[in-house]
């Protein structure tokens, strides 16, 4: 039997479920699915059941139990590093090379960005046009930005505690000043821009700007019909670049 941390971690990948086993005594996942392979681990009901309760799983007709949000979520924190879990339900961390305050390069842990947005610039229409215009993904982008900033002092290698160490213009403490004014003014934008979305496009934008969940997992998630969650994108994100565009006219 596979351990539940290790069957949250099979269930994230797309289309994997978890179904009756053949016996009918316990549970299988199914990668993509396909029933007629073999499967990639075993539950017992009870464990089954626990997942359940926890929100961790959900079952759906004619597809068997699949993976929440929640669970995805606990998945990504039960996987990672205990300083780092909190921000890891979010988004994978990445060890990046950044510059420091006395033009230092060094090794920081921070979240990893780009594959959300990369993703979304893929989505194309009917006829094979994108389906996101440049007003929309630069939002998304800026979003995603903005939420990033946030996060600078929840990973190893940012350390925003430490005391000036300089006076001058050109001195460190004014650029950790000006770091902390500018993550401010990015955490602010972006308690607006929840604020100013309907529930249901802010629901959407965090899920995959954020979240970077599918949007397969979003409709499932809201119990929504099949290609709804992709206009429903399209809609949330032609809203906030509306709302982004209002904020730089009036600055």
């Amino acid at each position: 039997m596979a351990t539940t941390e290790r069957a949250l971690a099979l269930l994230s990948a797309p289309g994997a479920v978890l179904a009756a086993s053949r016996d009918g005594r316990a549970f299988a996942i199914y990668p993509r699915g396909d029933r007629r392979r073999r499967p990639a681990a075993r539950l017992a009901p009870s464990e089954v059941a626990a997942l359940a309760s926890d929100g961790a799983i959900a079952f759906e007709r004619e597809l068997g139990y699949v993976i929440t949000v929640a669970g995805r979520a606990r998945s990504r924190r039960e996987a990672a590093p205990p300083h780092e879990a909190f921000a890891a339900q979010h988004a994978a961390i990445v060890e990046r090379q950044v510059i420091d305050t006395d033009a230092e390069v060094r090794a920081a842990r921070a979240v990893a960005s780009g594959a959300a947005i990369t993703r979304l610039s893929a989505l194309k229409d009917a006829k094979g046009r994108p389906w996101l215009d440049g007003d929309e993904l630069r939002a998304a982008r800026m979003l995603r930005a903005d939420w990033e900033a946030q996060q600078a002092g929840l990973m190893r290698g940012s350390d925003w505690s430490a005391a000036p160490q300089g006076t001058s213009a050109r001195g460190p403490a004014n650029a950790q000043e000006r770091r902390l004014a500018e993550r401010c003014d990015r955490r602010k934008r972006f308690a607006k821009a929840m604020d100013a979305l309907a529930p249901p496009l802010w629901r959407v934008l965090h899920s995959t700007c954020i979240r970077e969940e599918g949007l397969e997992t979003l409709e499932r998630a809201e119990g929504w019909p099949a290609r709804s969650a992709k206009l429903a994108l399209k809609l949330g994100l032609a809203q906030l670049a509306a709302i982004y565009a209002a904020a730089r006219a009036s600055a």
